[in-house]
C-alpha cells in the first residue's frame, strides 16, 4: 500500500498431491483472536531464542504451509498444545492445513518451546501470509483498474511497466483500490527486492489509526524509508521482515 512496489512473483508455488484420507478438520482454521491463547508478553523471550526457535518450527512445518499464518498453542509444559491456520487468499489455506495436517502427529511431537511461550501461542508465516495476501490484492486491484478503465471508454494504460509503480494503470485509482480497508502499510526496503510490511498487532481490537491514515502522514513527511518507518512505527504499526535462516 502506498509504498510504490512492484513485487515478483518468481514462480506459482506447487500443489503436491496427498494422501486423500488426510483429516484436515485436525487444523481448523482459526477462531477468533480472544478465543486463542494470547501472545507472550513484550520482552518476557530472549529475543534471539525465540528468532531461532520459530525459524527451526516453520521448517518443520513446510514450505507448503508458508502463504498463511500458523498460530500455534503450547500448554503449561511450553509443549505444542494445538495449532491453527488463518484465512488466506486463493487456495493457501487449503494448503496449509492439509500440509500441516499429513504432519501433524510429527509437529505435536516438537520439543518443548522457550518456557516463555508456556500457556501461549506463537504466530508463525506472519511476513509470508501478509506478502501473499498484499499480493494478491495488487493483483485483483490491477484487473478491477483495468476494466473500470474498458468500461469507462478510456485508455488502459499510461506507461510501460517497468518500474516501481509502473503497473499500466492510472495509479490514482490503483492506489485508491490498494488503500481501500487495507490492514498493512508496505513500503520498498533499500537492498531488497521484497518490501518492508508494517501491520497492526496481532491482538484483539489493536489501537492505533488505520492503515490509511499513518500512510498518509509519513509518507508525506519523508522520502527517507527508515523516517517513513520510524512514523509509522511511532503509530502502533510493527514492521514485519522475513526471518533470517
Amino acid at each position: 500500500m502506498r509504498g510504490r512496489w512492484l513485487l515478483i512473483l518468481a514462480g506459482a508455488p506447487l500443489v503436491a498431491c496427498a494422501s486423500p484420507d488426510v483429516d484436515v478438520a485436525r487444523v481448523p482454521l482459526c477462531g477468533p483472536l480472544a478465543s486463542l491463547a494470547p501472545l507472550p508478553a513484550p520482552q518476557s523471550c530472549d529475543a534471539r531464542e525465540l528468532a531461532e526457535f520459530s525459524a527451526g518450527f516453520e521448517e518443520r512445518l513446510g514450505e507448503r504451509a508458508q502463504r498463511a499464518m500458523v498460530r500455534v498453542e503450547f500448554d503449561v509444559t511450553a509443549a505444542v498444545k494445538s495449532l491453527c491456520v488463518e484465512k488466506a487468499p486463493g487456495y493457501g489455506s487449503d494448503t496449509a492445513r492439509r500440509a500441516l495436517a499429513e504432519n501433524l502427529d510429527a509437529i505435536l511431537a516438537a520439543p518443548p518451546a522457550p518456557a516463555c511461550l508456556a500457556g501461549h501461542r506463537l504466530d508463525l508465516h506472519r511476513y509470508e501470509a501478509k506478502l501473499a495476501e498484499a499480493m494478491d490484492r495488487q493483483t485483483r486491484c490491477q484487473e478491477q483498474t483495468r476494466i473500470t478503465r474498458e468500461t469507462q471508454g478510456g485508455p488502459t494504460t499510461v506507461r510501460n511497466a517497468v518500474a516501481p509503480g509502473a503497473y499500466g494503470v492510472y495509479e490514482r485509482e490503483y492506489e485508491r483500490c490498494l488503500e481501500r480497508d487495507a490492514d498493512w502499510i508496505a513500503l520498498d526496503a533499500p537492498g531488497s527486492a521484497r518490501p518492508a510490511i508494517f501491520v497492526k498487532p496481532e491482538v484483539p481490537e489493536p489501537p492505533g489509526p488505520p492503515a490509511y491514515d499513518t500512510a498518509s502522514r509519513c509518507l508525506r513527511e519523508s522520502k527517507v524509508f527508515e523516517k517513513r518507518a520510524a512514523c509509522i512505527e511511532s503509530e502502533g504499526w510493527e514492521r514485519l521482515e522475513p526471518l533470517k535462516r
